[in-house]
């Protein structure tokens, strides 16, 4: 865009001085001019006042006069001439003129000087006049280019508004797309990890927390910008005024309130509870400390309302679907037996070990990494185990998922000594590592032999 450009905003010329309705300056000049003139004509020339010299030096100021002040000034200037001319200087009359020739050549440069102010001061004030008007008009050209350019300024300041305020959308709905995405999981440790995306999405707060109800007690999961650790209280229970409010009543506090000013008191602008709308269970707090000034308005409190909700009914579902995988045998999208029936099978497979008599091994598996990767990406790693398992070890070797920290899966070998586990293991290493190299190279792979059981020498199939 190209610089404004300024327009002349100075205050218009101040009047010029008079005196006697003629300028100060046209007088001072007039005076000066006739003066030095006088006393050239009396120490330099013949002291008849220029009576011999044609044209005569008083036309200087006269035209001066008449082209630069006009005709008021131009016939003052006349006047003094003639002034300057005659007074103390009629000449006498010659015998043999007669007295209108004797007066016509007393007259003839008053007149000439008279007749010629008139001319040249009216045309001069046609051009002054024209000049006036077409500055005037300039002015008003002026006026309005500059108010163009303030409408064209304004204009493109609105337009370029409007882009940022599109583009501030578009981002701010791919933004949301993908802080849910990253609170959409199965799992509530992962819905717990993409609460910051979602409320820094939605909000956009300086200072936030959120809290998880625990024995009877809200126990801190998130302190975001909270400059020291002690800034705001780390705990409530049911002495609390917050605790009562927020998870006793499950009210949705603001500042804004009088009423919930005072229950707030030093720990926030605004608190609501993780409150699941299908079975009301209250599973936290989420509270904001600081908000832009700007920003704290009624929109941004049912947003936070909203948010709320999101994030409870979120965390509700993974619970569910968690409860719900700890009682089925086989998760079909991952290839692989559940966490929660593990223990149970196991069990199975070492009584029926130590009454039939044949020995079992386990391996751990462990992928060490995976929790670099992004979310959409990890579930990769568990159904590229169960295709490994099912490539590399027999259809009687049981896979599970495990409950442990990291990426851990574990194998029950029926009917195979610790030996055998070993080479087993070493397949299915060799396996998933060729699965994994493409994609995600990154990845450590580690695997241990255990001996679950071992039958006696004599219990042995095949034993004397």
């Amino acid at each position: 865009m190209e610089p404004d450009t300024p327009v002349d905003t100075a205050s218009p010329p101040k009047p010029p001085r008079r005196m006697g309705g003629w300028r100060i300056t046209a007088l001072l000049e007039i005076a000066v001019f006739l003066a030095g003139a006088l006393l050239l004509d009396r120490y330099v020339f013949a002291s008849d006042r220029f009576a011999s010299v044609q044209p005569h030096p008083f036309w200087i100021i006269i035209l001066l006069m008449a082209a630069q002040y006009g005709t008021g000034e131009a016939l003052l200037a006349a006047v003094a001439s003639t002034a300057a001319l005659l007074i103390g200087n009629i000449p006498d009359q010659p015998i043999d003129q007669d007295i209108y020739a004797y007066i016509l050549e007393l007259a003839r440069n008053p007149i000439l000087w008279l007749l010629t102010v008139v001319f040249i001061g009216e045309i001069g004030r046609r051009h002054r006049n024209r000049i006036a008007e077409l500055s005037g008009r300039l002015v008003e050209t002026e006026q309005h280019i500059g108010t163009l350019d303030d409408a064209y300024r304004k204009l493109a300041a609105a337009k370029t508004r409007l882009e940022v305020r599109v583009a501030g959308q578009m981002k701010t709905v791919v933004s949301l797309y993908q802080a849910a995405r990253a609170i959409d999981r199965l799992a509530p440790e992962e819905v717990l990890t993409g609460v910051d995306q979602i409320i820094r999405t939605i909000l956009d707060p300086q200072q936030y927390s959120v809290f998880l109800l625990e024995d009877g007690r809200l126990q801190p999961l998130i302190t975001e910008g909270w400059a020291t650790p002690e800034q705001y209280g780390r705990r409530f229970d049911s002495n609390s005024a917050l605790f009562r409010a927020v998870i006793g009543q499950q009210r949705m506090l603001n500042a804004s309130q009088p009423e919930d000013l005072d229950i707030l008191a030093d720990e926030g602008l605004m608190a609501g509870p993780l409150l699941s709308a299908d079975t009301g269970e209250v599973f936290g707090m989420v509270k904001v400390e600081q908000i832009g000034f700007l920003d704290f308005n009624l929109s941004t409190v049912e947003n936070f309302r909203v948010t709320c909700d999101w994030i409870a009914t979120a965390y509700a579902h993974a619970l569910r679907f968690r409860k719900a995988e700890a009682g089925s045998a086989y998760d079909s999208s991952r290839s692989l037996f559940a966490a929660g029936f593990r223990e149970r099978q196991t069990r199975i497979v070492l009584d029926l070990a130590r009454r039939i008599g044949f020995p079992v091994s386990a391996l751990r598996l462990s992928v060490q990494g995976a929790e670099q990767l992004p979310a959409s990406r990890r579930p990769e790693i568990s159904a590229a185990v169960g295709q490994a398992v099912h490539a590399a070890l027999r259809d009687t070797d049981l896979a599970f998922e495990t409950r442990a920290s990291g990426w851990d899966y574990d194998v029950v070998l029926p009917a195979t000594p610790h030996r055998h586990a070993t080479i087993a293991g070493d397949k299915l290493k060799t396996e998933l590592t060729a699965l994994l190299a493409r994609e995600h190279p990154g990845l450590r792979i580690s695997i241990a032999v255990h001996r679950l059981y071992d039958p006696p020498a004599d219990d042995r199939p095949g034993a004397p």
